[in-house]
């Protein structure tokens, strides 16, 4: 095999091989778990609003202030056969979710959602992410 050729070959596997480094770096960065505080709150409606109603003020929240509060990433929602609802905030850190609370108390869609929620039953809980 003549130099050129076997240099070529050489800067060629390089290449693919820098390539693939750094596709595998940049796939690592997006695997990794950015959230690092959950808000859960549980609670069950009160016994006149509708499962619609509900939704429909969820959805006000999400397409609202929220999107664009510092740290908010996505809230997720889920019902359990005995009509408990959770919903899941995820934020980047505590103090971005402890900003949202006074905010979301004086939003016209705030206080329209929690006109929905039956107090007696909600409790509200916040984990951070702990890694082993």
């Amino acid at each position: 095999m003549n130099k050129v050729k076997f240099l070529s070959i050489l800067i060629a596997m390089f290449a693919v091989t820098t390539i693939a480094t750094a596709q595998t770096k940049k796939t690592k960065q997006s695997m990794e778990v950015k959230t690092q505080y959950l808000e859960v709150v549980r609670f069950k409606l009160k016994s006149e609003v509708t499962k619609e109603q509900f939704l429909k003020a969820e959805n006000e929240i999400r397409v609202g202030k929220i999107k664009n509060q510092k740290g908010y990433q996505g809230r997720d929602v889920y019902q359990d056969t005995d009509g408990t609802w959770l919903i899941i905030i995820r934020w980047d850190d505590k103090e971005s979710a402890e900003a949202w609370t006074p905010i979301f108390m004086t939003l016209k869609e705030g206080q329209a959602f929690g006109s929905l929620m039956d107090f007696s039953s909600a409790r509200q809980e916040h984990y951070t992410l702990v890694k082993p």
